[in-house]
């Protein structure tokens, strides 16, 4: 087997431990430069900007002017942007036409390195914003996620399907547990994902039952993991440092060893 990666910056995604990625909330410019300089405290892998959360975010020119703000904030840190639908379980709605002009915005501005598109909006065509995206410079997370089940095996496999359709560099698929055995079958699907798939995988269970699937990335597949510095972006998220700190005791106890990577950056 082949760990697929992507380089962002000076950051390889898709090998090793699971990169630990902060979400920054707010709904003030300063609530947002706040958390962000907390969360960069604490030194995660990447930041995600969950520009849903912010009330001025829709008005021309906002995204821009912030994202330049957080990337003084972050550092040498990537920057992820992610405007999270209310359809997805984010804070607010807005049409195809200003999610488009949006994620845009933040591409064209330089300050973000990674952009999650939600590959499954309605109306959207994604493979066609992804390749704006590509061509700004941008790596794209190609994201679905169901707040209210664990759909059946076979829908999950459609909904990678899809995402990997839209041509994006990463695939990450979240969902809701009602029972143990629905936190099985993401963690069987992962494996049988990152065996097939071109792509570098991201997927979660959320919530209190599926918690552990955010500490298990490594020996699983997931190449990402969210973490939460101050107020958490979804349900079941850890601290910061609590992830990095089990991560790498299992890590360090695991004995894994690392197949081949192929670093489809470059393809």
């Amino acid at each position: 087997m082949q760990y697929k990666t992507v380089r962002v910056k000076n950051l390889t995604i898709g090998e090793g431990m699971p990169r630990i990625c902060v979400p920054v909330m707010g709904k003030t410019a300063d609530e947002i430069l706040s958390h962000t300089r907390r969360a960069a405290a604490v030194r995660p892998d990447l930041l995600e900007w969950r520009a849903d959360s912010c009330e001025q975010i829709l008005e021309p020119g906002a995204a821009q002017e912030l994202l330049q703000e957080i990337r003084g904030a972050a550092g040498q840190i990537p920057v992820l942007f992610t405007f999270r639908s209310a359809g997805e379980g984010g804070q607010r709605a807005i049409t195809p036409e200003a999610y488009v002009r949006l994620n845009l915005e933040a591409a064209e501005s330089g300050y973000a390195e990674l952009i999650d598109v939600e590959a499954q909006m309605e109306h959207l065509d994604a493979a066609e914003l992804t390749e704006k995206l590509h061509a700004e410079g941008c790596r794209v997370i190609a994201s679905r996620h169901f707040f209210d089940q664990t759909p059946p095996q076979e829908r999950m496999r459609e909904v990678f399907a899809s995402l990997e359709a839209s041509g994006a560099d990463i695939l990450k698929l979240a969902v809701m547990p009602a029972t143990r055995r629905d936190v099985l079958r993401l963690l069987d699907l992962t494996q049988e994902m990152i065996t097939s798939s071109p792509c570098p995988i991201v997927t979660m269970s959320m919530g209190p039952l599926g918690a552990v699937t955010r500490l298990c990335g490594e020996t699983f597949g997931s190449c990402i993991t969210y973490a939460s510095v101050g107020e958490p972006s979804a349900p079941g998220q850890f601290p910061a440092e609590e992830v990095r700190m089990v991560q790498t005791i299992l890590h360090s106890r695991t004995g894994l060893t690392q197949p081949k990577i192929r670093d489809i950056s470059e393809t």
